[in-house]
């Protein structure tokens, strides 16, 4: 098992959130809502059955970052996450 994975699975201090959440990956974005978050990873749910890639860019709504994620699993139209802390960066583009 990777670390990635073994650190979301062992993650619980999950917070509800229920927050609107932009997904960004190529030249593309999705809708969706991030249901919970913690430090390490969220869990979302996608407006569609729209394919996702591995990798992709969060934005949560009124929050001043952009996080990078990691797909960990995928259940019908939820999935869950882990964040790549390295690669966070504000909406503008620039590093934080």
């Amino acid at each position: 098992m990777s670390t990635t994975i073994r650190r979301y699975k062992t993650d619980s201090q999950r917070t509800p959130l229920m927050k609107r959440g932009t997904i960004f990956f190529r030249d593309t974005s999705a809708d969706c809502l991030v249901l919970n978050i913690s430090i390490g990873g969220a869990g979302l749910a996608v407006e569609s059955d729209a394919a996702i890639p591995v990798a992709f860019d969060l934005e949560i709504e009124s929050e001043p970052i952009r996080r990078h994620c990691i797909l960990v699993w995928r259940l019908e139209r939820r999935l869950g996450v882990t964040f790549e802390f390295d690669r966070m960066q504000r909406p503008e583009g620039g590093p934080i």
